[in-house]
């Protein structure tokens, strides 16, 4: 595996090289979309010219519009054209003497950009602008928008040489610090908006202005070792909407409630033979960060959830991949459920490289059985490179089963996580460091356990003709928003705010939207460029037909194949024509094609050029890819006796301290600081105590030790009273009395539930006594009592406890209650009048 050793010396002596120096980002947001600037500043301090080469993330779903460069006084305004004659263009103007600039976007991967600043000449400054525009994310059961800057591409794994890749075939070093920063500031409109928080980044809210508020970072020098996200908390869930006009475009919003679903299904409550399974990365890069501990306490939830007679089976994968069970999936019963368990718990990133590919082959030759619906679970940090090959795979596995796909970490693959989820008609969603695990666990499991609506149209009702984008609307999930873009072909038409737009399911209306405000009509393009970048997605994860499954082998069968394969290939190449026909019309960046930009100038000479490519700074959460002495240094030996050491220590293989600088660039966690997971922090203390019997070692940290010694005791303290995964561990006996005192906090609702989900018995059912019950409502388990044994009633208690009390967080016991619910209908024979007289009779005692 790659390692990145720190050294000072060389990092001075670079630094001057490096001519990107610095990044300023400016976002306006206004409902669901949000239209970005980025500017680069780009010296040459050198005494010949450079071209310099920059490869930065962007959202994929981004539509970049506008490239220009800027010079001296002079500004040049890149063009977009066809990605071949771009780059001839800038190739043939460097030949030329002249000074070219070129902006493209990765086809492997496509939320990778390259910019090329070329001939930049000695003692020259230019300043490089893009901009965009892309849709918002509606997070938290449409409670929160979530704005998502991406800032690092992570090292990412190539599986055909066996080792990290820089990316975009370019030789991009990473590094460990970066001398470029980035600068960040945001306008968000005021309507509808609360408050706004960001779990990445300090930020300073300013609220003087009377229509929007003013984000900027907390702090100076900002490096890029994490993607920022902003959190815009809404005053009320968004409901259906006419959300924005232009003249000739509008886009609409609907969020489909549980009616609504009802309706779609024809209020047919289905019962299905659900398949999970649940293929987790433990691969090396899930080691920082607590990534790996965020897929343990994933994973128990799931188990703790899993509806019973459903089947199931978990699969790790590194380099290689295990299968807990041989079998494609075994019946989720308690013998199978604890081996489960035992596999979790000791579930480490111990399996080498990022090699996608294999598991999820192994899962295409092993389709489900007849009459069974397969859910995916895939948690992974996304840090693959070839992101098309594992998309194209999961798409000819669309038709039997779909993916639900996180993306945990500072920086994962977000074109990898939306894609895994979008190919399947899945869901996706991306955990952040120190936040909640079990909330987006819960969300994604819940629209697992339904069907999804399917065949949606949309009726506009404005007398002129539209064009929908995208053409086919993909699959929606109760409480998800859904956001469709109508194109008016009509110059003369006249927008009606009286209008409505009605969503149909096969021949069910289920809802229409109208217009709540009246909203201006504006001509800034905004929603013709998202509508146009709708239909290049659409185009993009269309199922493509393969060329490579085989038919017969036989001679006389070889002319049939060859024209299956062309077939195929002439396909490929109609979907790559209208992708770049779509770009050209909307002017928006698409794989295929590349703003161009050609600054002519007199007497030009380029002859002694040198190529620079700018190094890219790992994200805080890839400290695997450093020497394992190095986290020992930094996690341990300088944060907590604020002494600087690097040492190259392993088990076998021990040396001298041989630099004096920490990991720059990522903060250091602190032991007061709960927000940070301390995994990053207690293993390498334990290391110290390991090796420490070395007499290099020891002469160094003895002195040190009684306080290395007292931070592990610490360390442990918290880290067994503050897991949050040990919620779902069975509490002992001995404990019981800590557990109720834990629950009584009338502030940490989140925990209480996180107690029930642990306690509740494999066959869905709690039973607490007397002591307990009477801690969680106040009532004796006497005055709940009737003929109904105590087993049943306490179930009955719970169930309406978590629907009452704790609705707001529904989200993470959903998949418990309904256990508990079908194994309580059960035991009633199957009589909805017992069974809802019981909950009711409960429901009024609380």
């Amino acid at each position: 595996m790659l390692r990145i050793k720190k050294n000072s010396q060389a990092n001075i002596a670079t630094d001057k090289y490096v001519p990107l120096k610095e990044i300023s980002i400016e976002g306006k947001i206004h409902s669901f979309a949000a239209d970005v600037t980025i500017k680069q500043i780009f010296r040459n301090d050198e005494t010949i010219p450079i071209e310099a080469v920059y490869c930065f993330p962007i959202e994929e779903q981004a539509a970049i519009y506008a490239f220009t460069a800027r010079i001296d006084d002079r500004q040049i305004e890149a063009q977009l054209k066809e990605k071949k004659e771009a780059q001839k263009e800038y190739n043939d103007a460097l030949h030329e003497g002249h000074g070219a600039y070129l902006l493209e976007q990765d086809e492997n991967s496509q939320d990778n950009f390259i910019i090329n600043v070329g001939a930049l000449p000695p003692g020259k400054e230019c300043h490089i602008t893009i901009s965009y525009v892309t849709e918002l994310d509606l997070v938290n059961n449409g409670k929160n928008i979530r704005f998502v800057i991406p800032t690092t591409i992570a090292p990412r794994y190539d599986p055909a040489k066996g080792g990290i890749t820089s990316p975009a075939e370019t030789n991009s070093k990473y590094v460990q610090s970066s001398p470029y920063t980035i600068q960040f500031q945001c306008e968000i409109e005021k309507n509808n908006i609360s408050s706004v928080s960001s779990s990445s980044h300090p930020i300073q809210v300013d609220f003087s202005q009377q229509d929007y508020y003013m984000i900027k970072f907390g702090q100076d020098n900002t490096h890029l070792d994490r993607d920022i996200l902003l959190d815009i908390h809404l005053t009320k869930d968004r409901s259906n909407t006419i959300l924005a006009i232009e003249s000739n475009a509008l886009m609409v919003s609907f969020t489909l409630n549980e009616k609504d679903y009802q309706q779609a299904m024809n209020n047919n409550n289905i019962e299905i033979t659900n398949e999970f399974l649940f293929i987790v990365d433990c691969s090396g890069s899930m080691k920082d960060e607590n990534k790996i501990g965020f897929a343990r306490q994933s994973m128990l939830l799931f188990l703790k959830s899993l509806p019973l007679h459903s089947y199931f089976n978990i699969i790790r994968f590194g380099t290689n991949y295990e299968l807990l069970f041989n079998d494609a999936t075994v019946i989720y019963n308690e013998e199978n459920f604890k081996k489960a368990e035992q596999l979790i718990n000791k579930m480490e990133a111990d399996l080498g490289g990022t090699q996608l590919v294999k598991p999820l082959k192994w899962v295409e030759e092993h389709s489900p059985k007849e009459g069974r619906c397969r859910q995916i679970f895939l948690l992974t940090d996304g840090e693959i490179s070839n992101v098309n090959e594992v998309l194209n795979l999961c798409r000819s596995m669309s038709k039997s089963c779909r993916i639900f796909s996180f993306g945990l970490g500072k920086s994962p693959s977000r074109s990898l996580v939306k894609g895994l989820a979008r190919s399947t008609n899945g869901c996706f969603c991306f955990i952040p460091p120190s936040t909640n695990v079990d909330i987006y666990v819960g969300q994604q499991l819940e629209k697992a356990l339904q069907p999804s609506i399917t065949n949606i149209k949309i009726k506009w009702n404005l007398l002129t003709e539209i064009t929908t984008a995208p053409t086919n609307i993909p699959p929606v999930y109760v409480n998800d928003r859904l956001i469709v873009y109508g194109l008016i072909n009509d110059e003369s038409f006249v927008f009606n705010h009286n209008t409505t737009i009605e969503l149909y399911n096969d021949t069910n209306k289920l809802s229409e939207a109208n217009v709540k405000r009246i909203p201006n009509v504006t001509n800034n393009e905004t929603i013709h460029r998202l509508a146009g970048k709708a239909l290049i997605l659409e185009l993009q994860h269309s199922q493509l037909p393969s060329s490579t499954k085989k038919g017969s082998q036989q001679t006389r069968f070889q002319e049939y194949n060859q024209q299956i394969a062309k077939s195929a290939d002439d396909y490929k190449d109609e979907i790559k024509k209208r992708i770049i026909e779509l770009s050209l019309k909307y002017n928006i960046l698409s794989p295929y094609t590349s703003f161009v930009g050609i600054e002519k100038r007199l007497n030009g000479n380029n002859d002694q050029m040198l190529l620079r490519e700018v190094p890219i700074q790992i994200s805080a959460d890839d400290q695997h890819l450093q020497t394992q002495s190095s986290r020992v240094s930094c996690t341990t030996v300088s944060h907590f006796m604020c002494h600087k050491f690097a040492f190259t220590a392993t088990t076998s293989d021990l040396h001298e301290p041989m630099s004096t600088q920490c990991y720059s660039g990522v903060p250091m966690p602190s032991m007061c600081d709960k927000r940070e997971p301390m995994s990053t922090v207690l293993p390498e203390c334990k290391l110290v105590s390991r090796v420490s019997a070395c007499s290099t070692l020891q002469r160094v940290i003895r002195p040190k030790l009684p306080l290395l010694r007292q931070c592990n005791s610490r360390m442990a303290e918290w880290s067994s009273s503050s897991d949050s995964s040990s919620a779902f561990n069975h509490a002992s006996e001995e404990n019981t009395g800590e557990k109720i005192k834990e629950i009584e906090s009338p502030t940490d609702d989140q925990n209480i539930v996180r107690y029930l989900i642990g306690k509740q018995n494999f066959n869905g059912l709690w039973n607490f006594d007397s002591e307990i019950i009477k801690k969680l409502t106040g009532k004796s388990l006497n005055e709940f009592r009737r003929s109904t044994n105590q087993e049943l009633i306490v179930t009955a208690i719970i169930i309406v406890l978590l629907e009452t009390r704790f609705s707001s967080l529904s989200s993470m016991y959903h998949g418990i209650v309904q256990k508990a619910r079908k194994r309580l209908f059960d035991l009633l024979n199957r009589d909805n009048t017992k069974f809802q007289t019981l909950l009711d009779d409960v429901r009024r005692q609380l």
